[in-house]
């Protein structure tokens, strides 16, 4: 008896907080309409779009604008790349011991300093601001959209180190599959796929890729 009283307060419970929650995400569309209709709990519309609508491609775009974003436009019925679009660097880690993403993160806060150095800027973004922002960034991504955003990338970045020094990282294979050049963190056999300047470089401190993806 007590066993079906409980059952019944945590549906009650999960039902009352369910309707609060500012969007709701569900594995089939049947959940869905049983949610709808039996539990009043909606669907954020936002959360359908494959991306979101506050992805890193259209965050510093203005919601209303459907024909542009950060990196490019539409004319007509033609998509094309701006001309001053940033470029689009792509990594992915498993964040595991053989793999020092904090080597990006550094190598990141580099080039923000020397870029502004170079462009004789003295207001380039708080070292403490872009670290957060770096840093906060894991998101994740669906599996089928992840060959679509790494083939319109312009530059790979694997950090794997291999904790036995004898294989070769799968990422950058799927990286050269969707022809993307490769900087790869250097050890003892990723030369066997990295050639340097022919579809890659390799690195072996922040302060080094800092310098690479300066001169990219």
């Amino acid at each position: 008896m007590d066993l079906v009283l409980n059952f019944k307060s945590l549906l009650r419970f999960e039902k009352r907080y369910g309707q609060m929650a500012n969007g709701s995400l569900c594995v089939t569309r049947t959940l869905q309409h049983e949610l709808a209709q039996n539990w009043g709990i909606r669907l954020n519309r936002y959360l359908c779009h494959p991306l979101g609508v506050r992805d890193c491609v259209t965050a510093r775009i203005g919601a209303d604008d459907q024909n542009e974003t950060l990196f490019t436009t539409q004319v007509g019925t033609d998509i094309l790349l701006k001309p001053n679009r940033p470029a689009l660097v792509v990594s992915s880690t498993s964040w595991a011991p053989d793999e020092d993403f904090g080597i990006l993160l550094e190598a990141a806060v580099m080039y923000d300093r020397r870029a502004a150095a170079l462009l004789d800027e003295n207001d380039s973004a708080d070292e403490g601001v872009l670290w957060k922002e770096i840093s906060g960034g894991k998101q994740y991504l669906y599996p089928r959209l992840f060959f679509i955003i790494t083939g319109s990338a312009d530059l790979g970045i694997c950090l794997h180190t291999s904790s036995s020094t004898l294989d070769l990282p799968m990422k950058v294979v799927d990286m050269f599959g969707c022809g993307l050049p490769v900087c790869a963190v250097s050890y003892s056999c990723i030369d066997q796929l990295v050639k340097v300047e022919k579809n890659g470089l390799l690195f072996s401190s922040s302060s080094e890729l800092a310098d690479e993806l300066l001169m990219l």
